[in-house]
């Protein structure tokens, strides 16, 4: 007889999701807020991408290594422990400063989502069923795509820099020795099963399916961070459309992307066509936003972005299942034991594709051509992992 689930389940994901959610609301205070910081930080537009992004990056550096200091330390202690250096960057991002300060704080935080991230799969792995598996990993991932939509639209009613992210720090700090006390490497009676990252690893990087979908979600964050991280700026200076109003048009995306991420993958499934769904999501985003973003009238920016908002959050979800497949796909060296691996080359190439794509593509494309041209820049970018994957991976029926 098959033991029932733990009723504590849902609580611990409870907290897992509001850390998740409040490090990245916190992070994204930042691009509604682009004009203040060029100025009180003394910064370049150049020097505000990368501060902005170099999280993304460094969590990609550390998702393999972070995954490994979990197997050692445990959920438990290498979550909280991540969770509560998130609390410490946000608080040195309260001193002000110049660049240098400013780069260390956020360098800092993305340390602490590169032990964050990796437990979350292995936490839904060991605390859920396998039926409830794809909803509580749907229900996390929405913890980040709301987090960042939020700081988007709650960064102009902060009292100031300096105490936004004192009260961040402390909120993060608090949820810190939340997950401490609460969260627990398994639920009574049961262990983690057996981790085996190296071959999972060796696996992963010998699988040419594998490096399609790396290199696809690579290009999908590499294109919507560039997006998010300019658009309200963008707003403002081209059509003179309020910072505020601004940071609510740009969270549209991912508001309406959560509604994507859960229904867009059921309904692919359901119809067994998850690779053409992948294409109509990534490439429509672009078909949508592109023209919604020339017509400069704010009523339909806020409609226009909320529908390629939808489309886009349905992308992700798809192409981060294609580990837990990739065993039924013929002569491919992943098999069921070594999926783990799989995802932690997709998670690192994705953070570092969300460094990537702003500061040393985009950026500078807009720097030299102008919002428009970047922007169609970006969403061609985005497009590329619907499209990779369609002409290079093969499908497999459920």
């Amino acid at each position: 007889m098959t033991d029932a689930p733990s009723r504590r389940r849902w609580a611990v994901l409870a907290i897992a999701w509001a850390a998740f959610f409040s490090i990245a609301m916190s992070w994204y205070t930042m691009p509604t807020l682009q004009p203040q910081l060029l100025e009180s930080y003394g910064l370049s537009p150049q020097q505000f991408r990368t501060a902005l992004t170099v999280p993304f990056l460094v969590a990609g550096l550390l998702s393999i290594p972070g995954g490994m200091l979990a197997d050692r330390l445990g959920i438990k202690r290498a979550a909280s422990m991540g969770i509560a250096i998130a609390a410490v960057g946000f608080l040195l991002r309260s001193l002000g400063g110049g660049f240098g300060l400013l780069l260390a704080a956020m360098i800092t935080i993305g340390i602490g989502l590169g032990m964050v991230m990796p437990n979350l799969p292995k936490l839904v792995n060991v605390w859920f069923p396998p039926d409830e598996t794809g909803l509580a990993t749907g229900i996390y991932n929405t913890g980040m795509m709301a987090g960042l939509s939020t700081g988007l639209v709650i960064a102009p009613a902060l009292p100031s820099w300096r105490t936004g992210n004192l009260v961040f720090a402390g909120v993060v700090l608090a949820l810190a020795l939340a997950f401490y006390l609460i969260v627990e490497d398994a639920p009574p009676g049961k262990s983690l099963p057996p981790a085996k990252l190296f071959e999972g690893i060796q696996r992963a990087v010998r699988s040419k399916n594998a490096w399609i979908a790396a290199v696809a979600v690579f290009a999908g964050f590499s294109g919507m961070v560039a997006i998010q991280g300019e658009f309200p700026v963008a707003l403002n200076e081209v059509y003179g459309i309020e910072q505020a109003t601004g940071g609510q048009i740009a969270s549209m995306i991912t508001y309406a992307g959560v509604f994507g991420s859960l229904s867009i993958p059921t309904i692919a499934n359901r119809l067994d066509r998850r690779k053409a769904a992948l294409v109509i999501a990534a490439v429509g985003f672009g078909v949508v936003e592109f023209p919604v973003w020339l017509t400069g009238n704010t009523s339909v920016l806020f409609v226009g972005t909320a529908v390629a908002g939808y489309l886009a959050g349905g992308a992700l979800p798809i192409i981060m299942e294609v580990p837990a497949w990739l065993p039924r796909v013929a002569n491919d060296p992943v098999q069921a034991q070594h999926v783990g691996g799989a995802s932690g080359l997709m998670t690192a190439m994705m953070n570092i594709g969300g460094f990537v794509g702003l500061p040393l593509i985009v950026g500078p494309t807009i720097g030299a051509y102008g919002y428009t041209v970047g922007f169609g820049v970006a969403m061609f970018i985005f497009a590329f992992q619907g499209l990779g994957v369609f002409l290079s991976m093969p499908d497999v029926a459920t």
